[in-house]
């Protein structure tokens, strides 16, 4: 059976970090990392006090969610890594269906599940690779372009290929995920994930899969803010920049 691990980075995520961890508590997972990147509330006294069996790595800043990761990524030894945002709930059930597909699918070296919101209605996420008429439709409201962009309109019933990995639970053959060198630390925040999906299709099929689910209860930053669209930007040139287009 395949040995499989999961990393988490958190930012001030005391609110919703236990929610997941109780969550990973019933699930077969062989390690679970936490980088915590310098929280000023009290993510770190949770973790050390209720979970005791994570392995916590404490940064002494935030280096931003790819950059935090790829600290937990350099220790990992496991076939099947999942990167997980802090305000997600999995269920036990999911994770045995995750490692049953990636020991069944060998060509697969990147698949991302269904996400469900809270009531559980899909969040309709990225699925093709960005593109400026999808973001700054998306900006706009426009949603034809959104619907495009997540392939909302398309019947997806079995998995597919697809272009981009949702970052809020990205799960990874860690073998090519150790060869691709883990994300690209230069993005802070944004475009990561989509830049390590790219990076991930030079081994294998990149996966969306509807019959895996998880709830996200999306807490993020908000995009809208004049650092928030700063940050998108300075990513998005970034990402344009290396990948030509």
């Amino acid at each position: 059976m395949s040995k499989l691990s999961v990393s988490i980075v958190t930012f001030n995520s005391s609110d919703v970090i236990s929610n997941l961890l109780d969550s990973l508590a019933k699930c077969n997972v062989d390690k679970v990392y936490v980088v915590d990147n310098s929280s000023t509330d009290d993510t770190i006294e949770i973790i050390e006090k209720k979970y005791p069996w994570v392995i916590l790595i404490k940064s002494q800043k935030n280096l931003g969610y790819g950059a935090g990761h790829n600290l937990a990524i350099k220790q990992i030894d496991s076939t099947i890594h999942i990167i997980i945002n802090p305000d997600i709930i999995v269920e036990k059930e999911q994770v045995s269906k995750i490692r049953n597909f990636m020991d069944e699918n060998l060509n697969v070296s990147l698949m991302c599940p269904k996400v469900l919101n809270i009531d559980g209605s899909e969040q309709f996420l990225p699925k093709l690779n960005p593109k400026i008429k999808y973001l700054f439709g998306g900006f706009f409201g426009v949603k034809k372009l959104r619907n495009e962009y997540t392939m909302k309109n398309v019947s997806i019933k079995n998995p597919i290929n697809i272009d981009f990995c949702t970052g809020c639970f990205m799960i990874c053959r860690t073998e090519y995920l150790k060869k691709c060198g883990g994300f690209d630390d230069r993005y802070f925040l944004y475009f990561e994930d989509a830049d390590l999906s790219r990076e991930l299709k030079k081994y294998g099929d990149v996966i969306y899969n509807p019959n895996i689910t998880v709830t996200h209860v999306w807490k993020r930053e908000n995009g809208h803010t004049i650092k928030g669209i700063i940050r998108f930007l300075s990513s998005y040139r970034k990402y344009r920049k290396k990948w030509k287009k």
